[in-house]
């Protein structure tokens, strides 16, 4: 390889390079911080508008969390909502368990590797956790006032 080639390679590769990860920290900085309706409805009116077939955006607080090796991502917090919001939980765990919603009563099967997604209307105040019941990891707390 000619020297002048070795100088090119680098300062050609390095954006790229740069690009990739910037890509992969956008896609975490939405999800380590509370969704609520005006962050979620650009993308969901984006998708919209690009597949007819696409759900209607949520109008309220979606929160996304991820279980893998015990591990829960984002790493839980507390979101605070005002009574009356609308919630939408998508859990998606790398193996069988219960979801479970203190407080409102709701809970879901998850089934390993799948989306389970649970909706209810933050209708009391107060503060409630969200766990799983087999594997007793606290996913987030619901800051309801």
């Amino acid at each position: 390889m000619s020297s002048r080639l070795r100088l090119i390679v680098p300062v050609v590769a390095l954006p790229l390079l740069l690009t990739a990860c910037g890509g992969e920290k956008k896609d975490e900085t939405p999800t380590a911080a509370p969704a609520t309706s005006s962050a979620a409805a650009p993308s969901a009116t984006a998708s919209a508008s690009e597949s007819p077939s696409a759900a209607p955006a949520f109008d309220g607080t979606e929160i996304n969390v991820t279980i893998a090796g015990s591990k829960v991502s984002p790493r839980p917090s507390t979101h605070k909502v005002a009574e009356g919001t609308k919630i939408k939980v998508t859990v998606t765990s790398d193996k069988a368990d219960e979801l479970h919603v203190h407080g409102f009563d709701k809970s879901l099967e998850l089934k390993a590797g799948q989306p389970g997604v649970i909706e209810f209307t933050a209708d009391q105040t107060g503060t409630f956790e969200v766990e799983t019941h087999e594997s007793g990891l606290l996913l987030f707390k619901l800051e309801v006032s």
